[in-house]
């Protein structure tokens, strides 16, 4: 009999983030049966980094991987709850770990070329990601991650978030924090991954060209008029509640299918914030210019439909998942408020009991469509992991 992959995931919650940190790794260590060789982790952005980090490093083992980063709220083996912790604990025999980092304050295309370049040889098999999308711009990152690796390479995870002020948020490599830039996980040994993405939002506006985009995600204008003043026009009466309201309206490329307006779940884009001097929005990733665009809403149910939908697209046909990494975008939670635990309902009902779960509300969302890697938002993702090669 072959040495088998040890895999665990824990939720934990306390009150004092430094506590919650070490039960994590106590909890990580009794389930798998040892100390873990690896760790992932999301912690509510009410803890500082510093005490997460110190808590951690007090039981840790001074080679274990560590990467993780700040979220809006957790997603563990237990639910989905804020104020706490999750981790991902991994003994993988024959695999390879390396944490990797890049501090902001640059071109976000070099830093994704940077993390590359700082990768040990040879090329890795997954990378997990985790950025700031306050500082840096996700979608060019990625291109320069592919830049590097090719456009099918497969890249996980998802932006750091805080508490939905979008003003601070924090990652952590081994034991160093950061506040802009990035950090990842590179994998090296066969992966095998099944992933899908679903949003669940339907246009509520006429078709929209976007006829001026600046630096890729400010758009400038819609249909030749202001941005923010087309924008607001099509909101109605909600319009009133800006700019809080942006986050349940992103904006989405659309495309015609039989005579129907159908969104391209990959390329939705959450309305980051505005610029009034040049009455445009911000978004959260690229867009294409002259491409055509809608304003997006989603119901509660339209919300649980898109999860649902997602996870099923990912078991379809694949069958020997050993781990499940959900990323999960904030707006979905502001949409479903005090009921955002049902969003954890719906993947606890589809997805095998046994299956070791985990993840965070964030800020957008990195997974593969149709193989190749997307920087999604307002979207639920999923990705079922197999560590061996696909049979």
């Amino acid at each position: 009999m072959g040495v088998r992959n040890l895999i665990a995931t824990v939720l934990i919650v306390h009150d004092d983030p430094h506590v919650a940190a070490k039960e994590a790794v106590f909890e990580l260590t009794d389930r798998l049966g040892q100390p873990p060789a690896i760790v992932v982790l999301f912690f509510s952005a009410e803890f500082p980094a510093q005490a997460i980090r110190d808590g951690l490093w007090s039981e840790l083992d001074p080679a274990t991987t560590v990467v993780g980063c700040s979220s809006s709220a957790e997603l563990g083996p237990d639910g989905a709850l804020t104020h706490s912790v999750t981790a991902l604990g991994m003994c993988l025999p024959g695999y390879r770990a390396q944490a990797l980092s890049v501090p902001g304050g640059r071109d976000s295309f070099a830093i994704g070329q940077q993390l590359v370049e700082s990768v040990q040889s040879p090329k890795p098999d997954l990378l997990l990601l985790f950025l700031d999308v306050l500082t840096v711009n996700a979608t060019r990152l990625l291109q320069g991650i592919q830049s590097r690796l090719g456009a099918k390479f497969p890249v996980l995870g998802g932006a750091a978030a805080d508490m939905g002020t979008f003003k601070q948020v924090e990652l952590l490599h081994g034991k160093e924090i950061l506040r802009s830039g990035a950090v990842a996980l590179a994998l090296f040994g066969p992966v095998t991954l099944s992933a899908a993405a679903c949003s669940g939002y339907s246009p509520v506006s006429v078709p929209l060209q976007a006829t001026r985009v600046d630096n890729g995600n400010i758009l400038i204008e819609l249909d030749g008029k202001p941005a923010l003043t087309t924008y607001l026009e099509q909101l109605g009466p909600r319009k009133s509640e800006m700019p809080g309201v942006t986050i349940e309206y992103p904006i989405g490329v659309v495309s015609r299918v039989s005579g129907k307006t159908e969104v391209q779940t990959e390329l939705v884009r959450a309305v980051f914030g505005i610029n009034e001097q040049r009455e445009a929005l911000i978004l959260g990733g690229d867009i294409p210019e002259r491409a055509e665009l809608c304003i997006l809403s989603a119901t509660r149910k339209d919300v649980l439909m898109g999860t649902h939908t997602a996870i099923q697209t990912a078991l379809t046909g694949f069958a020997n998942a050993e781990l499940a990494l959900l990323f999960n975008c904030v707006s979905r939670k502001v949409i479903l408020g005090p009921r955002y635990k049902e969003e954890y309902s719906v993947v606890d009902s589809v997805l095998p009991k046994s299956l070791p779960r985990i993840g965070f509300y964030t800020f957008g969302e990195l997974s593969p469509v149709a193989a190749i890697t997307q920087h999604h938002e307002s979207t639920f993702t999923i990705a079922l992991v197999h560590f061996g090669a696909a049979k």
